[in-house]
């Protein structure tokens, strides 16, 4: 008797392990635990796919978790669900919400995470085997499907996580309803989303529910996961195609499948069910977490009108010790704490952008300046690379390698797909630079770049060039270079330039130069940093010019809506963001020295 309770006990045990080894770590539900127990017998003796898990008990205490009984009498066309199980009781009260609507077939649409088989958009002929017994297939719809491009593999569907870890959810809440599994390679082109979108809106019954599995943020901390996921739920609620292709999600082409068919059937109202993060779910703040988003649409235009989302970091200097560092390793070796798997931290906006601190050049040139910067011209496409966007030029460096190299550099940023704006020209800011349409925008930004370190501005240029601005774009942001170096905190004369600019029309100001971090401060609505510090720099003789500022602009269609912040810090230049009591501190004295209207970060961001 001993002996069986020491297996049972072991038993359970491992899988509490793996229970929250998944909730940690992970992206496939409960990867590290095998749920293998037998199914019951399928008394049609055919061949079916099994969900990730026949343990009844496992799904059934999702439901028991809910909370909320209210329903949706609207008819709802189709809905957005994750597939991480961290979030289980939130799928199951999504569905309970939608249960009277008793569709006769239930799309799920996921990614095909191993991105197996040589289709890029497959289903499957076979039922499901779930602890609430058989799932069966829509046979008819399926085979019209078939018929316009999609390849049933039923060997490729019945690893994919993105529809096994769902299945048991769609049979609990509907017993009689079939349903049709498509999962979509992320190379999968615009035409055969299209014919997919198209052939759904066709073929389907009255009674059907299109659910598209897709996960949100992985692999980051709450906060910058929270601000990549503004950008998706927007797109989500405005239907705005373009910045599909900008946000951090694990599947962009099922939300694009979906879009489409919501679209073909005039059903774009989104409405917004529930909005987590794991980090939130299990009370812990965890270095690598990934998000979800739910929600369903109804009959009716979109809600929301799109945004935008800007993030910008602080100056970035890529010679003298940074270069010994990075070796061979190139930005790899600067990026290697910060960026996440996959590069994830540096997705999930429609612009990035930092100050280049100094030019691009063939090689060194003779100089009489002390301290004069010269950085490799292969950087820019490793720059490009990592998503970066614009950059900054008025600084007091840039023309270090003299007029030549100035125009060295814009041209190997123009070639490396890289925008750029300001200019080191003693009469004022040359370049004002003006992005929309062709970065998909859905609005017009211009980016100004001034210069106050080394010369005096003529401010009737600066006002023209902001007030022109104004009337040629949506958002006016302006990068300025000013301030005393070391200071951390600004002066008289920034102060009083800041708040000018802001009268001029400008929509932001982001500051930087003084290589340490400055108060921000929020006048007439409009956000204020005054210096975000140094992002990349080899100043590793105090605390304070090793830490530096990211900041996250939302921009709605009637301004700035909110602003992000993660401060982070760099080790022989390599950058990490801020954890535990180190980002608390931080914000303490953030919050305490900025003028932002007694306001208090959350989650890393305050409402403008």
């Amino acid at each position: 008797m001993k002996e069986k309770l020491i297996i049972a006990s072991v038993f359970v045990l491992a899988i509490l392990a793996g229970f929250f080894g998944y909730f940690y770590a992970g992206q496939q539900p409960w990867s590290a635990v095998d749920f293998s127990l037998p199914f019951k017998k399928n008394p049609e003796n055919q061949t079916f796919n099994n969900s990730y898990s026949s343990d009844l008990e496992f799904y059934d205490n999702f439901f028991k978790q809910i909370t909320s009984t209210n329903r949706v009498n609207e008819k709802v066309y189709s809905g957005v669900i994750p597939h991480h199980l961290v979030a289980g009781k939130y799928i199951a009260g999504f569905l309970q919400s939608l249960s009277e609507q008793e569709p006769k077939t239930v799309v799920l649409i996921g990614p095909n995470h191993l991105q197996k088989g040589a289709d890029n958009i497959v289903t499957g002929a076979n039922g499901w085997n779930t602890p609430y017994g058989v799932l069966k297939t829509d046979e008819k719809n399926i085979s019209e499907l078939a018929g316009a491009g999609v390849k049933i593999n039923d060997d490729v569907i019945k690893e994919e996580w993105s529809i096994s870890a769902l299945v048991p959810f769609i049979k609990k809440t509907w017993p009689r309803a079939r349903v049709v599994s498509i999962i979509i390679k992320n190379k999968a082109d615009q035409p055969s989303l299209d014919l997919l979108a198209d052939k759904l809106s066709k073929i389907l019954p009255e009674k059907s529910l299109v659910l598209s599995s897709v996960d949100f943020s992985h692999y980051l901390s709450k906060e910058p996961a929270n601000f990549h996921d503004e950008l998706s739920i927007n797109t989500l609620a405005s239907g705005y195609f373009p910045n599909l292709r900008k946000i951090e999600v694990d599947s962009p082409n099922s939300l694009y499948a979906l879009l489409k068919y919501n679209e073909l059937k005039k059903a774009q109202n989104f409405n917004l069910y529930s909005h987590t993060n794991s980090a939130g779910i299990l009370n812990q703040e965890l270095n690598e977490t990934t998000s979800h988003v739910i929600g369903y649409y109804k009959e009716g235009e979109a809600k929301e009108k799109p945004e935008i989302m800007l993030q910008f970091f602080g100056d970035m200097m890529l010679e003298r010790n940074v270069a010994k560092a990075m070796g061979a390793d190139g930005l790899d070796y600067l990026f290697k704490e910060i960026k996440a798997q996959e590069n994830r931290f540096f997705w999930g906006m429609n612009i990035l952008s930092a100050n280049l601190e100094g030019p691009f050049a063939p090689k060194r040139i003779a100089t009489t300046k002390e301290i004069a910067f010269r950085f490799d011209p292969s950087l820019a496409k490793e720059l490009k690379s990592y998503g970066f966007t614009m950059f900054n030029l008025a600084n007091n460096h840039m023309l270090d390698m003299g007029w030549a190299n100035l125009d060295f550099t814009k041209k190997v940023l123009a070639q490396n797909n890289l925008g750029f704006f300001g200019d080191e020209l003693r009469e004022g800011p040359e370049y004002t630079t003006i992005v929309g349409e062709e970065l998909g925008l859905p609005y017009k930004v211009a980016f100004i770049g001034v210069n106050n370190t080394d010369h005096a501005l003529k401010m009737d240029k600066v006002k023209k060039a902001v007030s022109e601005a104004k009337q040629n774009a949506d958002f006016v942001i302006v990068n300025i270079h000013w301030g005393v170096e070391y200071a951390q905190k600004s002066n008289e004369n920034q102060r009083e330039l800041a708040h000018q600019l802001i009268n001029f029309g400008a929509d932001a100001i982001v500051g930087h130069h003084p290589h340490v971090v400055q108060e921000m401060e929020i006048y007439n609505g409009k956000p204020i940093f005054y210096s975000l510090g140094n992002f990349i720099f080899d100043q590793y003789f105090s605390k304070e010019t090793q830490e530096g500022l990211s900041m996250g602009l939302v921009l709605g269609k009637d301004g700035v809506k909110k602003v992000y912040v993660f401060p982070f810090y760099g080790e022989k230049s390599q950058v990490k963001l801020m954890e535990a009591k180190r980002k608390s501190d931080f914000f303490d004295w953030f919050e305490n020295g900025s003028r932002i209207d007694k306001r208090k970060f959350e989650d890393g961001n305050i409402n403008i």
